[in-house]
């Protein structure tokens, strides 16, 4: 019996955590052009900061083989503009939120074809924040903002910033939105940097890794597959190796359908 219709027999709600990684989230489109083609298509996602990104796009509609062009197609020195005016932060990422409406559409949560949840930190109180409901673009654009590099968003009240701080990968989130059986694809930097750091950039990078390290290895043993693509050996701040990082992630994917297999023979 082809996996495809193992799925379609006796499915429970499957549900999908995409963590951050910067660039690295290239990998998640990857997995995802995998479980497309497998037939494999979650009924819950949720995402943070890179994993926001793509899962937004994904639960907006956008087909997963343009997923790989909206991701190239970002122009970081575009995007990423001084902040002049706000002390908070080096780079003023209101523009990111204007590529986001430009490419995704300036939709409401509400309005996507998928349940979608991405996940913030509030900065002044470090309570963690799930962001479902309103605006879409502001919400990816907090999501991924991180702290002392990009400009904090202010949503109903709260100061947000980067979701890896607190839930890089959101498997729990995807349980709590009502997922039964939750695939999570992993991309988050592992291990310390290769060389002392030199710079206030190369510090808030080594201290959100850490974060991030310390967070997946916890969820990702509560997920029921666990999908890590192998990606350590490319920058995860430049768009040169992209191509190569979704291969990794169609790869991670690949290895993985067995496991997806095994499970979906159980529950005959």
């Amino acid at each position: 019996m082809k996996l495809i219709d193992l799925f379609k027999k006796r499915t429970p709600a499957l549900g999908l955590a995409l963590s951050g990684g910067a660039t690295h989230g290239a990998a998640h489109i990857g997995v995802l052009q995998v479980l497309e083609r497998e037939g494999i298509r979650p009924q819950f996602v949720a995402g943070t900061s890179a994993g926001a990104l793509i899962g937004a796009a994904y639960c907006a509609g956008v087909p997963v083989d343009e997923l790989s062009e909206l991701f190239l197609s970002m122009d970081w020195p575009t995007l990423l503009r001084l902040s002049i005016k706000k002390p908070l932060s080096l780079f003023d990422t209101q523009p990111m939120e204007e590529f986001i409406k430009k490419k995704i559409g300036d939709c409401v949560f509400e309005d996507l074809n998928i349940p979608f949840a991405a996940i913030a930190c509030n900065i002044v109180t470090g309570e963690r924040v799930v962001l479902d409901h309103g605006p879409l673009a502001p919400a990816i654009r907090a999501s991924a903002a991180i702290p002392g590099l990009f400009s904090p968003v202010e949503i109903e009240g709260r100061l947000l910033v980067d979701g890896g701080i607190v839930d890089n990968l959101p498997v729990e989130q995807a349980r709590a939105m009502g997922a039964k059986f939750i695939i999570a694809s992993d991309v988050s930097k592992r291990g310390k940097l290769t060389k002392r750091p030199e710079n206030p950039f190369e510090i808030v990078l080594s201290m959100i890794y850490i974060m991030q390290e310390h967070g997946a290895l916890v969820n990702s043993d509560a997920c029921d597959c666990y999908i890590r693509p192998e990606v350590s050996q490319y920058s995860s701040w430049g768009f040169g190796d992209s191509a190569k990082v979704l291969e990794a992630g169609k790869t991670a994917a690949e290895e993985a359908l067995p496991q997806l297999f095994k499970f979906r023979a159980q529950k005959k």
